[in-house]
């Protein structure tokens, strides 16, 4: 069922149970109050009759002259019946209407009762006279009530049903409306494709309801997988493009050597060259491996120790880079057993090994400061070289995929490692900064947020 209907039917429920609890109040309001002024007029009616046969001596002749005018006037099927207080009928004989003297006893002990018999109503009187006291009952047809709750009853129908359909159609008409901004979202969503995912839903015209909020979310989603899907043909160019060099120069090689026979060092010096050039492309390889799992990895952070995250990092460097000088400085006042954050300890070591290799390897293996600080809320890594510098047009662009300053073409490498640390640190939500002077010195500031 679609959602037009379904809030068309609701609405119509609704309303259907809303007007139909209206209409009934009112016909019970409307049916009590005629049902209360009929019983006035059974009981003026059983006085008139009581005036009539028991009380001429009670009233002057004009008085008792009204009475004998109003006498005729009778109700819709009237019965009236005269009693003593012995129960026996005068005046007006029973025939067929006997009252039970259960009934009359009731009169006689409450003065007045009045009750229904399916549509007839009742009432009786103790009417009391100079002479005696006397009980009478008077029965009658409320024959213009019935017929007037009848009509009530046809109407009220006749107008809920219109009503209904009216509301119906209302409701259709609202509910397109409603709907509206929705089948546009639809529209614009079923009408995008890679090339125009960036074209946003016009918000301009829509009021600040949850409606706009969706279409603002739906922007913000096709803005990212925009980026997304622009940061995967520029990853697939610059790839493709790494990954031709090594691998040309390993062809070029081999099928150089090939051409002839050559001594036993030249083949050496080209089985050398192509397990270097091998190395490259592996390094390359896993670097786009690890970037491509690492948007799987967001929700895989605990906590760790800064403390043996730090050392175990630093002990693992020194380790395998034996040439590598690093010059430490803690800043901080802190204990560091007791920092902790919050992450993977694999990717974090991965990020700042990267980061200071690089450092390493861009100052010609130069001391390098790896300086510790901290906040109220965050760890501060520092890796400062004094080597070749980064252009200030080229900061920005570091941490793309691929990207080497102009001044670095010279030194080897594949262009992954501070990209790979930069989105490292983002996704452990914290920060990666890079000041540089021109053919003096770097510095990589990392922020981790402590947990």
């Amino acid at each position: 069922m679609k959602i037009r209907t379904r809030l068309s039917l609701q609405f119509l429920g609704l309303f259907t149970i809303l007007l139909s609890i209206v209409l009934v109040a009112i016909y019970f309001v409307v049916a009590n109050h005629w049902q209360k002024n009929f019983f006035k007029q059974l009981e003026d009616r059983a006085y008139i009759v009581g005036h009539n046969y028991l009380a001429e001596d009670n009233f002057t002749y004009a008085e008792f002259q009204e009475v004998l005018r109003k006498f005729p006037r009778t109700l819709p099927k009237e019965q009236i019946r005269i009693y003593t207080l012995d129960f026996n009928p005068i005046f007006i004989e029973e025939h067929d209407l006997k009252w039970d003297k259960n009934i009359l006893q009731a009169v006689v002990d409450d003065n007045k009762v009045w009750f229904k018999q399916g549509d007839n109503y009742v009432f009786g009187v103790l009417y009391k006279d100079n002479s005696g006291n006397y009980i009478i009952m008077a029965k009658a047809v409320d024959q213009t009530g019935l017929d007037a709750l009848m009509q009530l009853r046809s109407i009220m129908l006749i107008s809920l049903l219109i009503a209904l359909l009216i509301t119906f159609m209302l409701s259709r008409l609202f509910a397109e409306s409603f709907l509206q901004p929705i089948r546009k979202i639809i529209q614009h969503v079923q009408s995008r494709n890679v090339d125009t995912l960036a074209e946003p839903i016009s918000t301009t015209e829509m009021s600040k309801d949850e409606i706009r909020t969706l279409s603002e979310a739906i922007n913000t989603l096709f803005e990212r997988l925009h980026e997304s899907f622009e940061g995967q043909k520029a990853f697939v160019a610059h790839a493709s493009h790494e990954l031709k060099t090594p691998i040309a120069a390993i062809l070029g090689t081999a099928e150089i050597t090939l051409t002839k026979e050559r001594e036993p060092e030249v083949y050496q010096e080209a089985l050398q060259a192509i397990i270097q050039d091998t190395i490259y492309t592996d390094q390359i390889i896993n670097n786009l491996l690890t970037l491509a799992k690492l948007d799987q990895v967001n929700g895989d952070l605990s906590p760790i120790y800064f403390e043996t995250f730090w050392w175990q990092t630093i002990d693992n460097l020194m380790l395998h880079h034996r040439e590598l000088k690093l010059n430490f400085v803690v800043k901080t006042t802190e204990e560091l057993h007791k920092l902790h954050v919050k992450g993977n300890q694999q990717l974090l070591s991965l990020a700042l090994s990267n980061i200071v290799l690089n450092a390493d390897k861009f100052s010609y293996n130069q001391t390098v400061d790896l300086i510790l600080d901290s906040t109220s809320t965050a760890i501060i890594i520092q890796i400062k070289d004094y080597g070749i510098g980064i252009k200030a047009e080229d900061l920005e662009k570091l941490t793309l995929p691929f990207y080497r300053s102009s001044n670095a073409f010279a030194i080897p490498g594949t262009g992954l490692g501070l990209s790979l640390a930069f989105k490292i640190i983002n996704i452990h939500h914290g920060s990666l900064t890079i000041e540089s002077q021109f053919g003096q010195s770097t510095t990589v500031t990392i922020q981790l947020p402590k947990s």
